[in-house]
């Protein structure tokens, strides 16, 4: 890395990608305050790292009280955050017209607003410091037709989207704003989304670990987006200059074999 950071806030760090960031995050000297709603996997973390100072902060992020108390403390000054990574985020898979409503809902209160409103909280101190990093944990889903994971395929859209624009607000005055977009990632998420990955071939998939390497070492370059792994690197150019037409397409023959 070729920017280092003081303490970082990192959410959804009880397991995967956000585990592993807090962990090399640790390794390099940062003081920690992480964020998940298990508080008993927080504290396990919190011994683990003991070289540095934890702060341990449960909070649910699809309740906005919740939200709300992370905010604030970004907001304090007396106990400055310079790198925010926004990892928390969830899905749910099948048709739309199946989806239970307040679960989907859910899914957009943690994986859109709360990570616009804690890049909020967290971009106004950093500005006027004239120094920060802000991670968004995004995903390749968001670039592509995703049938059968329409919600959460549009909430990383709007990360992407979001990241990217910031990025440009920000970077004059000295605060970093990164997109991550991981592919297929051995983590808890697929499990949790109820998703059958069972013919995703082992080439396709990377550990957290390396996610998290990529990811960090991206915003210490100061880069606006980041494509994680060689495969997503190809999927990602390939879909960026693919018409419209053609990921519509790939994306119907993806539900076709989803169908079978």
């Amino acid at each position: 890395m070729t920017m280092r950071w003081n303490r970082a806030l990192v959410t959804g760090a009880s397991s995967g990608i956000g585990k592993e960031i807090a962990r090399k995050l640790a390794a390099d000297g940062t003081d920690l305050v992480i964020v998940a709603r298990d508080t008993a996997r927080l504290e396990a973390l919190a011994a683990e790292l003991s070289d540095v100072d934890v702060e341990v902060l449960p909070a649910d992020l699809s309740v906005r009280s919740d939200t709300s108390i992370v905010e604030d403390r970004l907001a304090d000054e007396d106990r400055p955050i310079d790198l925010l990574v926004n990892n928390a985020g969830f899905g749910r898979g099948g048709p739309f017209v199946e989806n239970d409503l307040d679960v989907a809902t859910d899914v957009v209160e943690v994986n859109v607003t709360a990570v616009l409103r804690l890049a909020h909280a967290a971009s106004v101190p950093m500005a006027a410091r004239g120094r920060g990093g802000i991670l968004n944990v995004s995903s390749m889903a968001g670039d592509l037709v995703a049938p059968n994971s329409a919600v959460y395929s549009a909430t990383k859209a709007f990360v992407t989207s979001l990241s990217e624009s910031l990025h440009q607000e920000l970077v004059d005055g000295g605060v970093t704003v990164t997109a991550v977009l991981p592919g297929f990632t051995r983590t808890e998420f697929q499990d949790r989304a109820d998703v059958d990955t069972s013919d995703i071939p082992d080439l396709a998939w990377q550990s957290a670990s390396d996610v998290a390497d990529e990811a960090l070492a991206a915003i210490a370059a100061g880069k606006p987006r980041v494509v994680t792994g060689r495969a997503n690197k190809f999927l990602g150019a390939a879909s960026r200059t693919m018409p419209t037409a053609g990921l519509r397409a790939l994306g119907r023959q993806a539900m076709k074999r989803e169908n079978k």
